[in-house]
């Protein structure tokens, strides 16, 4: 994605904690915890992000060392907190946040190119999963991590999905959109052989219905920061094709996620909960008053900028942010990342075993 939408906050260095050594994986019966969960542990793209794009940027693209987070930022691509944020704060969970603006789930399956790293822009499974599984050895981070009291949240799919990617196909050769379901759970995998026991799973949001997409008779946009020759294709047929990805991908990890925690026993012991964004974004379309405040605008969206990036306007004469379920042509608002956090938070309490 385009820097003149990320550069939203500083970065530093943090200091560098003293590692406590390599560990095995947390004991399996930890005592019970006052908290729904402890730490609250996140991967996926710019709608989880919360700065770690910054530090790439500012560091030559090399990620943090083992045993250091990226400053967090308080202005993220939703224009404030990030649903992970909301979800954190709203416990007293220390929140570990590896997203990254721009990523894919696998950059063997789709590869982009970020001219401000000099390199592809960091993946799930590539980067975001490494420094993970280095910085769960340092208890400056996880002082007391086990099986119960940390959550694994991913978010991912709107970047393999969409132009630049299977929507233009310009997937890696060979690769197909079941490479990338296989990769969500590819990821559990990675997290579950450390120790990890409670995951999350969100799918993929209605991308035909971002303004991105849509098309521009349905509020959609014509060329813009993240499509910016939208209009020399057909943009209905675009549409539409983006629509059978997303309704794909979503049966598949339904329908996957049973499979393998119900017949193949994959994930042993662990809890698995798939949270239906989806549905979730079409709820806050059909009845946008228990959700946003006025002008209740699911259409339009409120941050604007040309196809080269800047300058940018955000239009309050349209009312306030709140009010509208996009904060710009790809990005939900942040009063929308509230309502994944607050619906999520009722399975949270009471997930013990299941799916």
């Amino acid at each position: 994605m385009r820097s003149s939408l990320l550069l939203l906050g500083a970065a530093a260095a943090m200091a560098n904690p003293t590692p406590a050594g390599p560990g095995g994986p947390p004991p399996p019966h930890p005592p019970p915890s006052p908290k729904p969960f402890e730490y609250l542990v996140t991967f996926g793209d710019s709608w989880t992000d919360n700065g770690r794009l910054v530090y790439y940027i500012v560091n030559n693209g090399q990620a943090p060392p083992p045993g250091q987070m990226h400053d967090y930022s308080n202005v993220t691509a939703s224009g404030g907190l990030s649903w992970a944020q909301f979800a954190a704060n709203s416990v007293g969970a220390q929140l570990r946040d590896y997203a990254v603006s721009g990523a894919v789930c696998s950059n063997q399956i789709v590869e982009r190119y970020f001219s401000y790293i000099g390199r592809s822009f960091p993946a799930v499974l590539d980067d975001e999963i490494p420094s993970f599984q280095a910085d769960v050895n340092y208890r400056s981070l996880y002082p007391n991590r086990n099986a119960q009291n940390t959550v694994y949240a991913l978010w991912i799919g709107t970047n393999d999905l969409g132009f630049d990617a299977f929507l233009s196909d310009s997937e890696a050769p060979g690769k197909t959109i079941a490479d990338f379901v296989e990769c969500a759970f590819n990821v559990f995998d990675a997290i579950y052989q450390k120790g990890g026991r409670r995951f999350v799973l969100l799918n993929t949001a209605p991308l035909e219905l971002t303004p991105l997409y849509a098309h521009p008779k349905n509020g959609g946009t014509g060329d813009s920061q993240f499509w910016t020759t939208k209009t020399r294709y057909n943009m209905t047929e675009y549409g539409q094709k983006i629509k059978q990805y997303s309704s794909a991908v979503n049966q598949a990890w339904k329908y996957g996620l049973a499979f393998h925690r119900k017949l193949s026993n994959r994930w042993a012991g662990a809890t698995i909960d798939l949270f239906d964004v989806h549905q979730l974004f079409r709820d806050i379309i059909a009845n946008p008053t228990s959700y946003l405040d006025a002008p209740y605008n699911v259409t339009g969206y409120w941050h604007h900028c040309p196809p080269s990036g800047s300058p940018c306007e955000d239009l309050t004469s349209l009312g306030p942010r709140s009010g509208f379920l996009w904060y710009d042509e790809l990005h939900p608002s942040d009063k929308t990342s509230m309502f994944p956090w607050e619906l999520q938070y009722i399975v949270l309490r009471t997930m013990l075993t299941g799916f």
